[in-house]
């Protein structure tokens, strides 16, 4: 739409455009960046000899790019194919015996570490462990022997909980790991080469000479009632040139139809027959509770697990949209119902609305189609009973176009949703900030949970936070601040002129307000569309940028001469437009000032990565001071966090 304000490419306004098709010159000729080349019970559990078990458990650490001429751009290049880009982790089953250490190694190790058990030297994954980390290994193994279903290690970057992680999972040899974001997933992958599961959707599809990806392929389009026969795919009954696949959690035979395997249906019958299996969030809760290949296994190790309670609310919201439904069922949610319906009323709503549904003759629609039917009838059902037993855990979000329903706690659910897939649960974080808190919200109880707290291994004086004050930034005092907000920005950049660094806005609004006021040619941003790849040119170009973004506040990792400096713009207070935040604040503030706290720790730990690292933070909206002083935020913010800030180069906490 050559008419529209915004870049088709970018998504940015044209005036704002990054990907050069629409780049304004406000100052001089652009830089053009060249093109780059570029069996669930505890097998191995052996009791050491340590005894250092308590409850709750803390541990201590000891303590010049050229500048840019013009605005910057990268190039467009040529669409890639899913073959193309796609790396799949293993192509072959994990073998833990086949990734152990050399022996001269494990052998050095264990006379360097005579306290440290030998299975856990064994199993261990690097050469050399970082301070601490064996300990951290030992102190979760004995709450493990002692009983503890669910662990909590709350530790920063820097502390190495993935390899704690792979440690565990070798000596239990049956475990899955699942992360939020695929940097974190890479991490997982690279350095230990766990097998990744991944969803149809990065996967070629033989049957349609890979024109397709497999969820839209053959087998998802055909008819269930064609009895369509894909030689790539996999049947419960055995063949004559097929394989065994896999055992699924009933303990039933999967066999291939073919010696030619399906790429997507290899790597997962890979990643079932591996003791250890990556996965995202979203991909294993869809497996664990409905498709149900894969089996409960000895750990569950959840990674980011400052997001659970987020990720699960999510998971179980429902939107109804009159133009799907009209698409479905020939029938939509009348006006009345979507401006004035109580709860009893919409119980009722959506008992009809799934009648319909289960009228539909399935067998002669698509299978993807008819899986969604089915999903969706499963998911009506169950939202209805959930609204008949906690009508008031529940948000009714309702416009012209449709209703959404989602849920204000999740601790009835959790349980049902994911911990019963492991034997043991070990959460992974560095922002819990409040076991107790964290683990009332899950539905566990905080005397069954052990929690083990490492503190930040990274020198205060290369991390500092400096108060750089403009004022107020919330919605009703944004129009005075923001003005004196320019000046301010003006001077940070100043004075890290060579540098690379994060303007965190935590809108778009604020993005908007410092692209449009800010005339700096190191500035660049990203839309709702394209924030990965902006991400990318910013991480590999060699020269001093400056990324705008609402988005960056985690599963960003930007080491040494990524990134020198941020600039926290706004505090991260949860958006109290959205229905749901503004109950779940009315019901419970401790809440909403623990999801404020956990966002800005997080947002404070992009830049500094490693011990050897070092990132400025400044804080320009004056509410940090109002945090500062609750005694309620005081309580969740880390030690490590206050102890960094200063004013004119002096502590002030």
């Amino acid at each position: 739409m050559s008419d529209s304000i915004f870049c088709p490419d970018c998504g940015m306004l044209k005036k704002n455009c990054i990907c050069g098709k629409y780049i304004a010159d406000r100052t001089k000729k652009p830089y053009v960046k060249e093109e780059k080349k570029n069996e669930p019970l505890f097998s191995k559990n052996k009791k050491s000899n340590n005894s250092f078990l308590n409850k709750s458990k803390s541990y201590s650490s000891k303590n010049n790019s050229n500048t840019s001429k013009g605005l910057y751009k990268y190039e467009n290049t040529k669409p890639i194919t899913v073959s193309e880009d796609l790396e799949i982790a293993n192509a072959e089953v994990y073998d833990i015996a086949e990734h152990d250490l050399p022996q001269e190694v494990i052998d050095r190790l264990k006379k360097e570490y005579p306290h440290i058990p030998e299975q856990i030297i064994e199993n261990f994954p690097f050469e050399q462990p970082r301070e601490g980390q064996l300990e951290i290994i030992v102190d979760i193994e004995e709450a493990i022997s002692k009983g503890y279903k669910y662990i909590i290690l709350e530790a920063g970057t820097g502390t190495g909980k993935s390899a704690i992680a792979s440690t565990l999972a070798r000596i239990y040899e049956s475990a899955y790991i699942l992360t939020m974001t695929k940097q974190l997933q890479k991490q997982y992958t690279d350095e230990f080469d766990f097998p990744l599961v991944k969803g149809r959707g990065n996967f070629d599809c033989l049957k349609d000479g890979f024109e397709v990806t497999c969820d839209i392929g053959a087998c998802k389009t055909a008819p269930k009632s064609s009895k369509f026969f894909c030689p790539y795919g996999i049947n419960k009954n055995p063949t004559l040139t097929g394989d065994l696949a896999f055992q699924d959690s009933l303990g039933n035979d999967v066999f291939f139809q073919t010696n030619d395997h399906c790429k997507y249906w290899q790597q997962k019958a890979n990643a079932i027959n591996s003791p250890i299996t990556l996965m995202n969030y979203d991909y294993a809760i869809l497996e664990l509770n409905y498709v149900k290949h894969f089996g409960k296994r000895s750990l569950l190790i959840l990674d980011e697990a400052h997001n659970i309670e987020d990720k699960l609310m999510r998971t179980m919201e429902i939107n109804l949209y009159n133009r799907q439904l009209e698409k479905d069922i020939k029938k939509v949610i009348s006006p009345q119902t979507l401006q004035s319906a109580e709860k009893g009323e919409w119980i009722m709503e959506i008992d009809a609305i799934q009648g319909h549904y289960s009228d539909i003759e399935v067998k002669d629609l698509p299978t993807n189609k008819a899986d969604r039917i089915n999903s969706t009838i499963s998911k009506l059902k169950a939202l209805k009973t959930n609204l008949e037993d906690e009508p008031g855990n529940w948000v009714i979000d309702a416009d012209e176009n449709g209703v959404s329903f989602k849920p204000l706690r999740v601790n009835h659910y959790a349980e049902d949703y994911l911990f019963k897939h492991g034997d043991v649960v070990i959460f992974l974080s560095a922002t819990i900030l409040s076991h107790k808190m964290f683990s009332k919200w899950l539905g566990l109880d905080p005397r069954d949970v052990y929690h083990i707290r490492v503190d930040s291994p990274f020198s205060v004086e290369k991390r500092p936070i400096e108060l750089n004050l403009a004022g107020k930034m919330s919605k009703n005092r944004v129009k005075q601040s923001a003005p004196k907000s320019i000046e301010i920005l003006q001077k940070i950049l100043k004075r890290h002129e060579g540098e690379k660094g994060l303007i965190h806005t935590h809108s778009y609004k604020c993005q908007q307000y410092i692209l449009n006021n800010l005339y700096n040619n190191r500035l660049i941003a990203h839309g709702t569309n394209n924030r990965e790849r902006v991400l990318k040119f910013f991480e590999e170009d060699e020269n001093p940028l400056v990324l705008v973004s609402p988005s960056m506040s985690e599963g960003v990792d930007l080491p040494y001469d990524k990134c020198r400096f941020q600039i926290i713009y706004k505090i991260p207070f949860p958006y109290l437009g959205d229905k749901q935040v503004n109950m779940r604040m009315k019901k419970d503030q401790r809440w909403y000032a623990y999801k404020t706290a956990m966002t800005l720790v997080q947002t404070y730990g992009r830049g500094m990565r490693a011990e050897d690292d070092s990132c400025v933070t400044y804080i320009i909206d004056s509410d940090i001071k109002n945090l500062l002083k609750s005694p309620l935020y005081k309580s969740l913010i880390p030690e490590f966090f206050k102890e960094a800030i200063v004013i004119n180069d002096d502590r002030i906490i």
